[in-house]
């Protein structure tokens, strides 16, 4: 299994954005998906209800051939609980992808750290984190260690909501982005206007 761990503070954008990813990974797995119907090639895991909830017509509505299998709340503290809905996900269906959206408050880190000691079938685990760049000067200044310590471990950071923002104050969040995480993928992007498959590709299939 592959899975894309996606996290950011809450509002930042994350289920537009998992949404558009499950479009993208759904419409490049068609032969596997109609070689065998009854098997998911994709399965959310949703850890946070925000104002568009990710179920089964919002996921038809888009198009997308994908059964959810569990929904509501897994609270990112008991990350063990998360780990063993994984394994069963891997016995029983054993699918080619995976998304689990991360709680506001939680580090994914840590989560992927939990899956990655005790998770079964995981090939390759990635986590995104999705940085807010209309209220990044306010989340800097509220919650700073959280935001900071988000994006500090990430494997990639999608920098959302560049539609509200002046190309300066951009180039300023993008600096401390590579201040705070000098290692990731940094991708500017607004979930609003539509999220350009070629960079689902890169964030998705490069293996670093």
């Amino acid at each position: 299994m592959n899975v894309l761990l996606f996290g950011g503070f809450l509002g930042a954008g994350k289920t537009s954005l998992i949404l558009s990813a499950a479009k993208f990974l759904v419409e490049n797995n068609l032969t596997a998906q109609a070689t065998n119907p009854a098997k998911p090639s994709l399965i959310i895991i949703e850890n946070e209800v925000g104002e568009t909830g990710i179920d089964d017509k919002i996921l038809k509505a888009n198009g997308l051939m994908v059964r959810e299998l569990f929904s509501g709340c897994i609270c990112c503290t008991l990350t063990s609980e998360l780990t063993v809905t994984l394994n069963e996900l891997y016995e029983t269906y054993d699918p080619q992808w995976v998304i689990v959206e991360a709680t506001g408050m939680a580090y994914p880190h840590r989560i992927a750290e939990t899956i990655h000691t005790y998770g079964k079938g995981v090939e390759n685990l990635k986590i995104m984190i999705v940085a807010d760049a209309e209220r990044w000067e306010e989340l800097m200044e509220i919650v700073p260690g959280l935001v900071e310590g988000q994006i500090a471990k990430a494997d990639l950071i999608f920098l959302n909501k560049i539609d509200c923002m002046h190309h300066e104050a951009l180039a300023e969040i993008e600096k401390s982005l590579h201040h705070l995480n000098p290692a990731a993928q940094i991708h500017c992007v607004s979930a609003f206007r539509g999220i350009n498959p070629e960079i689902w590709r890169e964030a998705v299939w490069r293996n670093e």
